[in-house]
């Protein structure tokens, strides 16, 4: 449209060009034909006085230092006069009568008025002064690129009017198609037709007014409106892309349209009665606030956010319909009212890119007792408008979730912990809505009671347990929250809560005539967790149980390396070298078994252990009572990996996770033999773990710790027959294990144990043969093992304690052998199997081979 009417008025200028370039009769001086015809006249130095032609196509050109003094006056015609001089001009005011006339001024003045009658006449202004200057009735065109005039009137007809230049003075009046990119203008008044002002640059100090019929007015560029810009009567559109408007937009009655796409506005805008509509459109919040007031007047009103963020919902009055669109952003810290005196309320749409940044607001209706519609495909966000979990939204009406989200922060921990909340009010909750927790710095602890309150529904809003559902894993200390519609105290059936546990089953009311509270049911999409029984049941996180076995699994691992003295070591009958380092030794063992724990969490431990071990004697000697004593020292690595199973979300001995943890020791042996085969083992050892773990639901947690063992071992074989012996054994084990402190991104983990102490007694029953001349010492052993009481325990955040009981009895059989393949080397190894004799379960396998080698 812009490139139409430019060319429209170009085109007209054009025109204007053509007849100038008529040929002109040359009289030199300032000469003057006034005959009843078409004259031509020139004036290009000297001075003639005032003149009135009464007829034909006259032609007047004003150069150089020429001047008319005196009023100029056609009276029909169609006329040209050419103002193009430093001096040039008329001292008095010119008429150019009906007719298509042109009105070039390109330096010189006109000391007063310019008019141009009926017709379709062509005023071009590139410098000079001149008066007033009126078109009248009949299509004008009007083109400014400099000078200054003092107001212009285009008057009726669809008139054009181009200005990249120039300054009128006062007020612009009657033009219907408009350009402007530079210039100056007093004020705007578009009072005729459907008026079209396309601004995009100059100056308007004034106001810029369109009247009647439908109008269009455009800013964008570097324009400036100094005052308001109104529109008034119509289905009127205003386009804001640029420039500044320093005065109110005044849309008055009519279906209006505002487009706001860039630019500032300082002052509000005010709608009108109507059914309006207004976009606004990549705004920022502070270009927003500068409008002060955007109000939608009387009428059915349409507000649209279109990637814009805004902030204080008090700028927006009487709006039935907003809509945040396109990644848009509204911050409510106050009441957003939807609605005017005649409508009562309104509705409010969050798309699935958008949200409304709540700190603590509402949404209400115009006329209090309506109810507002809300629908969120988006977010509804109190995690970014303040740092506190305290922030509410109330919905005083209709809340639907088109699969929207609810995000909320809250001090997640026992009973009515803080919390931001939604509430709605005497309406309707329906549809889907993901209710996202982001925990602020809750330690984690079990809800006894109603639970944490985190959607409230007040003066008899109800809906269906669907319309919110949890959008994230919320997991706090040692505890999963799930979210339960209902809590177990009277008024609380349509609320919602997170819950650390079960809610216990509802007692039946003493009074008939009282129904029974129903039992709060968590929410759809919860996996699925126990029923309601006499008491609350903890729901613990997976991690829970598998972090709890890491005590066990360090106990393995230990153990494992210690063993006994024979599975190190083999028997005592081929360690009979003396001197410096006269031997050393190695072997490789493995295991794998299944055991349970008791405690709080009961965890099962389904792992397989391999490791090594190497080492030497350093010293052995002959003491003068005929024992044999031998100082050594071993190293050796070992790695466990296992699942583990226990007490969590709710059930027992569901799957929790997995673990791998390694160890790295180093030991020191004395070792007393004596004649008859009777045997002392001391042995001192440190292990360093390095591990990780991982639950089955990806939560990943690093291992580091140590652990310190002593164990004395003493063996007394008495002799069966010549060939058997058979062997009492007894061994106690002291340990000591600690494990450094970890977070696993959802709690502080840190570990306390008790001191291990473990007891075996056993017994080996052992033959003594010859095999192709080898010595070959075939045994069976029976073990009885027996941890004494203790705990393990791991804490959540320094507020939950998980305990895991030491306790254990089990027993285990083995079958070996040691060979002696060549002179001081000797193979060793044995099987075994192994199982509880408590409550505790354990099935297990183990086996060991080894090789000592005299040097």
């Amino acid at each position: 449209m812009r490139t139409r009417i430019a060319s429209l008025l170009y085109s007209g200028i054009a025109s204007a060009m053509v007849l100038a370039a008529w040929p002109l009769a040359s009289y030199g001086a300032c000469t003057i034909n006034n005959t009843p015809g078409s004259d031509t006249s020139t004036c290009d130095s000297a001075t003639a006085p005032g003149f009135s032609d009464n007829g034909g196509d006259n032609t007047l050109e004003i150069t150089a230092t020429g001047r008319v003094s005196g009023n100029v006056v056609y009276v029909g015609g169609n006329d040209l006069v050419d103002v193009n001089g430093p001096s040039a001009g008329i001292d008095g005011s010119l008429d150019q009568g009906d007719g298509n006339n042109i009105f070039r001024l390109n330096l010189g003045s006109i000391t007063g008025s310019v008019s141009q009658g009926s017709g379709a006449d062509v005023v071009q202004i590139s410098g000079g002064q001149a008066g007033a200057v009126t078109q009248g009735a009949g299509i004008d065109r009007f083109a400014m690129s400099g000078g200054t005039i003092a107001s212009l009137e285009q008057g009726d007809g669809l008139d054009e009017f181009f200005m990249s230049g120039g300054t009128i003075t006062g007020a612009f009046e009657d033009g219907d198609k408009a350009i402007m990119t530079n210039g100056i203008i007093g004020r705007v008044n578009m009072k005729l037709d459907d008026n079209r002002f396309d601004m995009s640059g100059g100056r308007i100090i004034g106001n810029l007014v369109t009247g009647f019929g439908r109008d269009t007015i455009l800013i964008w560029g570097n324009a400036f409106v100094g005052g308001n810009i109104s529109v008034s009567g119509g289905d009127d559109q205003i386009i804001i892309s640029g420039g500044t408007v320093n005065g109110q937009l005044l849309l008055s009655f009519g279906n209006d349209d505002l487009v706001w796409s860039g630019g500032n506005l300082h002052s509000s805008v005010l709608m009108g009665e109507g059914d309006d509509t207004a976009l606004l459109q990549g705004l920022v919040a502070a270009q927003v606030a500068a409008a002060q007031l955007l109000d939608g007047g009387l009428g059915i009103d349409t507000l649209t956010l279109d990637n814009t963020k805004v902030g204080d919902p008090a700028l927006f009055t009487q709006w039935e319909n907003v809509r945040l669109d396109n990644g848009s952003q509204m911050t409510l810290g106050g009441t957003l009212k939807l609605g005017d005196s005649a409508t009562g309320t309104g509705a409010l749409s969050i798309d699935g890119s958008s949200a409304l940044l709540v700190g603590t607001g509402s949404i209400d209706p115009f006329t209090a007792g309506q109810l507002v519609n809300v629908t969120n495909s988006g977010t509804l966000d109190m995690t970014t408008a303040s740092s506190t979990a305290s922030d509410t939204l109330t919905i005083n009406g209709n809340y639907t979730g088109n699969g929207g989200r609810l995000a909320l922060q809250t001090v997640l921990g026992a009973d009515d912990s803080a919390s931001d909340k939604l509430v709605v009010s005497s309406g309707t909750f329906a549809g889907n809505t993901d209710v996202l927790i982001n925990n602020l710095g809750g330690a984690g602890a079990a809800t006894v009671r109603d639970g944490i309150l985190v959607v409230q529904a007040l003066n008899g809003a109800s809906g269906p347990e669907s319309a919110f559902t949890l959008g994230n894993r919320v997991s706090a200390g040692a505890y999963d929250y799930y979210l339960y519609k209902g809590g177990v105290t009277a008024g609380t059936a349509e609320n919602f809560y997170l819950r650390s546990t079960t809610p216990p089953a509802p007692l039946p009311n003493p009074d008939p005539e009282v129904p029974t509270i129903p039992a709060p049911e968590p929410v759809e999409g919860t996996p699925p967790l126990p029923g309601p029984t006499d008491k609350e049941v903890p729901i613990y996180r997976p991690e829970v149980p598998l972090y709890a076995a890491l005590f066990p699994a360090a106990q393995q691992i230990v153990q494992g390396m210690l063993g006994t003295y024979h599975e190190r070591m083999g028997d005592q009958s081929r360690q009979q070298q003396t001197g410096a380092l006269p031997a050393g030794w190695g072997r490789v063992y493995g295991n794998s078994s299944r055991q349970s724990f008791a405690g709080a969490v009961s965890p099962t431990l389904d792992g397989s252990l391999t490791g090594f071990q190497v080492g030497t004697d350093v010293f052995a000697s002959s003491l003068d009572n005929g024992l044999l004593q031998r100082l050594g020292f071993f190293v050796g690595h070992s790695r466990l990996k296992g699942n583990v199973k226990g007490f969590n979300s709710g059930w027992e001995d569901k799957d929790a996770g997995k673990t791998t943890l390694r160890g790295d020791s180093l030991g020191v042996y004395w070792t007393l033999i004596g004649a008859d085969q009777a045997y002392l083992d001391l042995v001192l050892m440190g292990t360093r773990f390095d591990g990780n773990s991982e639950s089955d639901r990806g939560v990943k947690m690093k291992t580091r710790g140590h652990n310190v063992t002593a164990s004395a071992e003493v063996g007394w074989p008495l002799a069966l027959s010549a060939n058997w012996v058979v062997e009492p054994q007894a061994q106690l084990i002291v340990g000591k294990t600690k494990l450094d402190s970890q977070n696993d991104g959802i709690s502080d983990i840190s570990y306390d144990a008790d001191t291990n102490v473990t007891t075996r007694l056993g017994v080996r029953l052992r033959g003594d043969y010859s095999v192709n001349g080898m010595p070959l010492q075939p045994y069976i052993r029976a073990n009885i093992w027996h941890a004494s009481a203790g705990d393990n325990s791991v804490l959540f955040n320094h507020e939950t304690r998980i305990d895991t009981e030491q306790k254990s009895t089990t027993v285990d059989v083995s079958l070996g052998a040691t060979l002696e393949v060549a002179q001081g080397v000797s193979l060793y190894g044995e099987i075994g199997t192994e199982k509880n004799l408590d409550s505790n379960m354990l099935r297990g396998r183990q086996g060991t081979f080894g090789l000592r080698m005299a040097f």
